[in-house]
């Protein structure tokens, strides 16, 4: 992919490096509840559902619904953002169940809307791949 993209970092924590390690192997993990069976997001020590602690990886298929998205405008982080803008960042409801906020590809934030099938595209930012999403 042509596109550079810019991206805020966080520090990854002992709970989500499995996460950020599929991402650059292109692989969307997710971690499911042993206790009440439920897929969540993002990476924690306990389940959100049950507080369960018999916690495991397992690969998505990386598609859902997109259930709200917003257009960004301004750039809060500084003019190395600005060839970014607009960007849409997208609340995608994960067929298996977890809501996760991520972006829309370029080409496709003009046609996003609420109810749109999406799946993930990992694109490379930095040292990290960063799993946003496209159309279907």
């Amino acid at each position: 992919m042509s596109k550079s993209y810019q991206a805020v970092f966080h520090t990854p924590t002992i709970d989500s490096i499995p996460f950020w390690s599929a991402c650059n192997q292109e692989q969307l993990l997710l971690q499911r509840c042993g206790e009440c069976e439920a897929f969540f997001y993002y990476a924690r020590r306990l389940c959100p559902h049950c507080g369960g602690e018999k916690i495991s990886w397992h690969q998505s298929a990386g598609k859902g619904t997109v259930f709200s998205f917003s257009e960004v405008a301004v750039s809060f982080f500084g003019p190395e953002w600005d060839a970014d803008l607009p960007y849409t960042v997208v609340l995608v409801d994960l067929d298996e169940g977890p809501r996760m906020l991520s972006r829309m590809l370029k080409q496709d934030q003009a046609r996003v809307c609420i109810g749109a099938r999406v799946q993930v595209s990992f694109v490379q930012v930095h040292a990290q791949k960063l799993p946003f999403f496209e159309l279907l």
